[in-house]
């Protein structure tokens, strides 16, 4: 009975993670080129139950295995592409297709985003919304002198001066070596880069969220069943024991 208290708690750990993934989500339906996470649970390891009426003897018979309930296995990111929507503002951009613009960090530190909501700062160079420099294909910064300005679909940059850049767009072998760095960007973690294929630039386009909300919403209810199910189940037992502790074999 003991064990199954443990059984009961690892689940409402996991299904509380799972609510806190789960509003993350919620919160982000407006953010711009946001990938939605999952958490991913699995079973404990099986362990193998004996049989300890033999001890004397020195021998344990193997009578079956059991579960030890949940446990978090890691977070997935969905990649999928998210829906455009035209703002008609030159510095806009979105990505449809696969790939990440590359940004460089104050540190020196590449970093990926999806979000191409961009500026230009007071050098003249093209930025984040967070004010981080946006690279060329030899990862190097962009200088404009202003707004004006046309991109294509491969991401190439014409001024109306006729400055020529080409924007750095990647992909990855494995998307989920990429770690959320906050402020919608990522960094790679012990992976590489890969030129990214099959991809359109828009210009005046932003790419929103792919956070389904009716999908979250749902995934809520279900989340909250289930951890008060694990709830009842621990008061269940938690009344059981009192009884036998307190009451069964009791003199009266």
């Amino acid at each position: 009975m003991i064990r199954g208290l443990y059984t009961s708690a690892m689940g409402m750990i996991t299904q509380q993670k799972r609510q806190e993934n789960v509003s993350n989500n919620l919160a982000n339906i407006e953010t711009n080129g946001f990938k939605k996470q999952e958490i991913m649970a699995k079973a404990f390891d099986q362990m193998i139950v004996k049989n300890r009426a033999k001890i004397s003897e020195n021998i344990l018979s193997p009578i079956g295995k059991i579960h030890l309930g949940v446990m978090i296995d890691g977070v997935y990111t969905d990649f999928e592409q998210g829906p455009l929507e035209e703002t008609s503002h030159s510095l806009d951009l979105a990505i449809q297709g696969g790939g990440f613009f590359t940004i460089e960090l104050p540190n020196g530190q590449l970093a990926y985003t999806r979000d191409g909501s961009f500026q230009i700062n007071e050098n003249g160079q093209l930025i984040t919304k967070q004010g981080y420099l946006v690279l060329d294909h030899n990862l190097q910064s962009i200088s404009l002198e202003n707004e004006r300005v046309q991109i294509d679909k491969n991401g190439s940059i014409t001024s109306d001066s006729g400055q020529k850049f080409i924007l750095n767009i990647v992909n990855f072998q494995n998307g989920q070596d990429l770690h959320r760095l906050g402020e919608n960007l990522y960094i790679l973690e012990g992976g590489q880069t890969v030129p990214a294929e099959n991809y359109l630039i828009k210009q005046g386009f932003l790419e929103k969220s792919n956070v389904n909300p009716l999908e979250e919403l749902v995934k809520m209810i279900e989340i909250t069943r289930s951890f008060e199910s694990n709830q009842r189940v621990i008061q269940a037992m938690d009344e059981t024991l009192g009884k036998a502790v307190n009451e069964v074999g009791r003199l009266r």
